[in-house]
């Protein structure tokens, strides 16, 4: 008993005494407090803003497996055996060269020498993996490819402008290596990125379903660049600059159903050609279903000047009177789709407007993006036995030059049968090609100087 209540005093002394310390030193207890809590909340708060200092995080909108992202996306990581020059004509990149066949059916592609992966080993054929739908694909030996085709296709070099990496790795051939993937169902929400030289920024790119969300992370800083259609939500933004550019790899197009009673007849096509008023574009007008860049763009084709009398010259002819017309309308375009129904109503049309989010399997005009493929491939798009003609265009004289066009390996025959091909395309109107619409590139200023140092 004795010793427990010897026990007993000494913590009642020690309570006493630590009661004592506490409340002299109190003031000390409080700073110090204090200064941890902030100790912490700026290692969890402020340290991840100083690091990511170095982070260049870029936006892009659009939905991608890891198979369908495109080489220039993904450049700062990989290149491609074969790239597509501003001209639309193929260039070498990690191949040195390519052979074809007199028959215009095996593509043989050689490597360059001392290529290296991310892991640095020797780029082989044999690592590289690529798929391309009823395309043979077999590597010879360790610097050759070689590619079987059922038909010639003479752009078909350019199908090789695709993202390559290491075999079952993402192992590439850039600046960057790719240390980290996000996806969700197999959509990819992030790549992260990390040069091999340190005086260069970490890279993360970051995609979006819609354009809206890709405004709105870039305005709360989650990404500090992107391409968008318009930069109407950052008018007065004093902290932004703003590039406009034309986008000239896609074309906004009016596709008219060729198979309908009314925009069967080329006259009524043409009439609502010269109807529409383009002083007020968004964007470069286009002349044809080809960029002007491309090595084999006619400038001679049919020009479809803003005329209202021509156009009810030619309705007067070819339609009914009152004429009515559904036009189908994707996202994007409603605007213009307003302004399209003011022109045409103009001249005696009554048009109604349907919305909708992805080209229908039935319509009477559809006003869409329409991309300006650098493989010029209008094949697919424009021969009448094509399920991918969404027009139901069918002239034998069309069919006959694209499919020309498709198995000569001549330059000069090619320039000269995509030349005939715009010019009678563009006068039998199956579409009205409007303009090459412009791109602003929205980009924070206190960045610039990091995406400067990323390789062009």
């Amino acid at each position: 008993m004795l010793a427990e209540r010897t026990r007993a005093r000494r913590v009642k002394f020690w309570w006493n005494l630590s009661l004592a310390y506490i409340d002299r030193y109190k003031q000390r207890f409080i700073l110090t407090a204090v200064f941890c809590f902030l100790l912490v909340f700026a290692g969890y708060k402020i340290l991840p803003l100083v690091f990511r200092a170095n982070v260049v995080s870029l936006g892009y909108v659009g939905t991608y497996t890891l198979d369908s992202i495109p080489t220039q996306i993904l450049s700062l990581a990989t290149q491609s055996l074969i790239s597509t020059g501003d001209d639309g004509k193929p260039k070498a990149n990690l191949a040195s060269h390519w052979t074809i066949s007199d028959d215009g059916k095996t593509y043989i592609v050689y490597l360059k020498d001392n290529l290296k992966w991310h892991d640095d080993s020797p780029v082989s054929a044999q690592d590289i993996s690529i798929a391309i739908s009823d395309v043979q694909i077999q590597a010879i030996n360790n610097k050759t490819l070689e590619f079987k085709l059922p038909n010639p296709i003479s752009f078909f070099p350019l199908a090789l402008d695709r993202p390559v990496f290491k075999s079952k790795s993402f192992y590439g051939t850039g600046m960057f290596r790719i240390v980290d993937i996000d996806q969700v169902a197999n959509v990819v929400k992030k790549i992260s990125l990390l040069p091999k030289d340190k005086k260069l920024p970490k890279v993360d790119i970051k995609f979006y379903q819609t354009e809206q969300q890709a405004v709105n992370a870039l305005k709360i800083g989650e990404i500090k660049s992107v391409n968008l259609p318009n930069a109407e939500s950052f008018v007065g933004w004093p902290n932004f600059n703003v590039q406009r550019k034309a986008d000239r790899s896609e074309i906004v197009t009016i596709f008219y159903n060729n198979g309908d009673p009314l925009l069967a007849s080329r006259e009524t096509r043409q009439a609502l050609s010269y109807a529409i008023n383009k002083s007020e574009f968004d964007g470069e007008l286009a002349g044809g279903p080809i960029s002007p860049d491309n090595w084999t763009y006619n400038n001679n084709v049919k020009r479809y000047e803003y005329n209202t009398s021509k156009a009810k010259e030619l309705l007067s002819k070819s339609t009914p009177a009152g004429p009515k017309i559904i036009l189908t309308v994707l996202p994007g375009l409603e605007n213009l789709a307003q302004k399209i129904k003011d022109d045409w109503r103009e001249v005696g049309i009554e048009v109604t407007l349907k919305l909708e989010k992805s080209v229908p399997e039935n319509y009477q005009a559809l006003l869409a993006f329409n991309k300006a493929t650098a493989t010029l491939d209008q094949y697919s798009l424009w021969h009448s036995t094509q399920k991918s003609n969404i027009t139901r265009y069918k002239d034998v004289k069309i069919d006959k030059l694209l499919e020309d066009a498709r198995t000569t390996q001549d330059e000069s025959q090619i320039k000269d049968l995509r030349t005939d091909f715009q010019k009678f395309l563009v006068e039998d109107a199956p579409a009205t090609f409007l303009y090459f619409p412009y791109r602003y590139n929205i980009t924070y200023k206190n960045i610039e100087p990091l995406i400067a140092k990323l390789p062009k």
